[in-house]
């Protein structure tokens, strides 16, 4: 039958046909195209080494045309942006840890164990783990393939997560039911658990009389040791501390780094300062353990007035001062007195 009597739905079917092959067969992606490119100009730096460079481009060639032509344009693509991540993570390797990736000898083709990383990688993973924050050690590497530098949250998702008060440390009890929930979050019962188990009643404690504390007037007095430890344990709460190990939460969206020297510098920076959190907290617990009624209600005195309760009941001293001082003028001044100094 001669292909111009085909009916019109097959002379279509024809045509896909042949666009389809062409595509796969003669039209890399672009992204394809670029890669093989790069490799060409990489291949006239190694022929001279005698390190079989081009017959490993040639493979790599085939193999991506034989990519193209059996999957469709999309994954092709999909392949070609997880090989090139893996060249980046080696870089990385080459480039941080130089005298580690010259003894080498693991595997840098994926085995039948691991679809996503090579040995290689796991090494260059534990080497970051070790050397700069452990890189989500929670996470099956096996499992998925991460194109960005995975954060490790030291936090707990208080918002959705589901929890037990006695699974807090001290400061994280009263601050969570003082501060986050302020008692409506928990029940009546747990709240006054909470107090028992430090031997208190909620009449012990002054009430907590604003929505939020003055973070302007507090954040001026941060460099006091006590004032500086309650911001720290309101932030660590409030998931509010610009460190993005602490503030990482399932719910709230994530930061993504990219896989760059600068952003390991800068996470290695940022998770050293987690612990400046954790010894504010360190700090709270031991004042909690030994004076828990005191340590209580300086954490209420400065949400509700920026203040310790001492250094209030000082200014309201001077004040009663100057109103007494003032008053005795006032009398002097009506009995005649010119020069009440002398009295």
């Amino acid at each position: 039958m001669n292909p111009e009597q085909f009916p019109s739905v097959f002379k279509s079917l024809i045509r896909m046909k042949t666009i389809t092959f062409q595509t796969a067969a003669g039209g890399l992606p672009d992204i394809a195209l670029r890669l093989i490119a790069a490799n060409k100009q990489k291949r006239v730096k190694f022929s001279r080494t005698g390190a079989g460079f081009h017959g490993n481009l040639e493979k790599t060639i085939r193999y991506l045309r034989w990519k193209a032509e059996c999957s469709t344009v999309s994954e092709a693509i999909s392949y070609i942006a997880g090989e090139i991540e893996r060249e980046r993570l080696y870089a990385l390797y080459r480039q941080l840890f130089p005298d580690d990736w010259q003894r080498s000898k693991s595997s840098l083709t994926r085995c039948g164990q691991n679809e996503y990383h090579t040995e290689r990688e796991f090494e260059f993973i534990n080497l970051v783990s070790d050397n700069y924050f452990p890189l989500c050690t929670w996470l099956d590497w096996s499992d998925y393939r991460f194109d960005h530098i995975p954060i490790e949250p030291v936090n707990l998702d208080l918002c959705c997560g589901e929890f037990e008060w006695q699974q807090f440390r001290p400061c994280l009890q009263f601050g969570i039911a003082a501060f986050l929930y302020r008692g409506g979050g928990l029940y009546d019962t747990d709240w006054n658990e909470i107090l028992s188990s430090f031997n208190l009643q909620l009449e012990d404690l002054p009430p907590i009389r604003h929505e939020n504390p003055p973070y302007a007037v507090l954040d001026r007095q941060r460099d006091q040791p006590k004032i500086r430890r309650f911001l720290h344990l309101i932030e660590f709460i409030h998931h509010d501390t610009g460190n993005p190990f602490i503030d990482t939460t399932c719910c709230s969206p994530m930061e993504f780094y990219e896989w760059t020297p600068e952003n390991l510098e800068k996470l290695k920076i940022e998770y050293h300062n987690v612990k400046v959190y954790f010894e504010s907290m360190d700090s709270l617990d031991e004042d909690i353990e030994r004076h828990p009624l005191k340590t209580f209600k300086e954490l209420i005195s400065l949400w509700n007035n920026g203040c310790l309760p001492n250094k209030k009941r000082k200014k309201e001293a001077v004040n009663d001062k100057d109103e007494a001082a003032g008053l005795l003028i006032n009398i002097l001044a009506d009995s005649g007195t010119e020069n009440p100094r002398l009295i």
